[in-house]
């Protein structure tokens, strides 16, 4: 009942904000407006937290130095045949997290042949299959992690911290990779749990949507089941009511939409709350990872302690989250290496995953293999002993 009424409140006071921004008779603020861009070689992450991430605004680092030079062609070479799962936008009208549903899941290889490189230059359908947020750390550390840097922007995830305390054996998710091909996108939507959000570029051009997170309500976002808000229509029709009357939802052109394309080597700083939308100029390859810190902890603790009233998960992130301010986090941001990107293996290991999930299976079976076999033994050493 609490997550219900939550949900009723958040209801209540986005049609409020609609309400009080429709009667200021504030003009448009219009579509296509820049985001702040700024150059990797030069801006420090002290910077980057004082101006974009601690007052949630977004931004794009140009010359990032981050992204690996992945192809489509060499992620074939590295993965191969090993199975993926794949989403696809099948439907404007989708009520799912990004318009995104589930397609099936398929070898690597095949689905890099048959939907994303053998379509080049066919004009294809949105409707394709994606490799969508697809963990890196979790499920192909063998194949690419090396490859890997976390940008020095971002140095701090408690969000890793508490997954790889909650969930010791199959670890924390971040980061992930993308495949897609051209013309394919992702719906409008709103990153989970108060995240903040950001992606590197490795190939081809997307271009990236931005609206601000105070200007969510302007959208007429809806929770249906959980709280991930769905909407009933998209930045296109926003931008086409920022310039005609749209009496069905009239506060939609007030929304300001940022945008930008994104190019190879640069990354997209995202904050905790903003709907973003995503399309796919080219075929590309992508990084990234959603993260909490101390900007955003507090919201990110919130959320969680509403979803664990009806799931077990966030109760146990929440925990964590709460711990943090017993100093976790003041170590955290101590041990970050100074003004530097930091290997994906170090970064991990200093948010409490010294292996990854695979290494630490592997090993687990291994111990188990020989707990067997010693406990086989000592019985028929008994059992021969008795015998005597």
């Amino acid at each position: 009942m609490k997550l219900l009424r939550a949900m009723a409140e958040r209801h209540a006071a986005f049609a409020a904000e609609r309400n009080r921004r429709l009667s200021g008779g504030t003009a448009p603020p219009g579509h296509g407006l820049p985001l702040d861009t700024v150059d990797g070689a030069t801006i420090s992450p002290l910077e980057v937290f004082d101006r974009f991430i601690q007052p949630g605004q977004p931004c794009v680092i140009r010359n990032a130095g981050v992204a690996p030079a992945w192809t489509p062609e060499l992620l074939m070479e590295r993965l191969g045949s090993r199975r993926v799962p794949l989403r696809r936008c099948e439907s404007k009208d989708s009520v799912s997290w990004a318009q995104l549903e589930f397609a099936g899941a398929a070898p690597f290889d095949d689905f890099a042949r048959e939907h994303v490189l053998n379509r080049k230059g066919t004009g294809v359908a949105s409707s394709e299959p994606q490799l969508f947020d697809f963990s890196i750390w979790q499920h192909c550390a063998d194949a690419l992690a090396d490859d890997v840097v976390m940008p020095k922007w971002f140095p701090v995830d408690l969000y890793t911290q508490a997954s790889a305390v909650v969930h010791p054996v199959t670890g924390s998710a971040s980061p992930t990779v993308f495949l897609a091909a051209e013309g394919t996108f992702s719906g409008l939507h709103v990153d989970f749990l108060h995240t903040h959000f950001w992606m590197t570029l490795c190939h081809g051009h997307k271009r990236w949507r931005v609206v601000p997170r105070d200007d969510l309500a302007l959208l007429y976002p809806r929770y249906l089941c959980d709280l991930n808000p769905c909407f009933p229509t998209g930045l296109d029709e926003a931008e086409r009511a920022a310039v005609a009357a749209y009496n069905e939802m009239p506060a939609l052109g007030l929304a300001a939409v940022h945008e930008v394309i994104l190019g190879p080597g640069d990354i997209v700083f995202v904050p905790a709350g903003a709907p973003h939308k995503v399309e796919n100029l080219e075929t590309t390859v992508a990084i990234s990872a959603n993260f909490v810190d101390r900007s955003n902890v507090a919201r990110s603790l919130a959320e969680a302690e509403l979803l664990g009233l009806v799931s077990e998960d966030p109760v146990h992130i929440a925990a964590c989250f709460r711990g943090a301010e017993s100093g976790l986090l003041s170590d955290l941001e101590a041990s970050a290496p100074s003004g530097v990107h930091e290997p994906l293996r170090a970064f991990k290991a200093r948010h409490g995953e010294a292996r990854t999930p695979q290494e630490l299976q592997m090993r687990l079976a291994l111990a188990a293999k020989i707990l067997i076999t010693t406990g086989t033994s000592l019985c028929l050493a008994g059992w021969i002993a008795t015998r005597s």
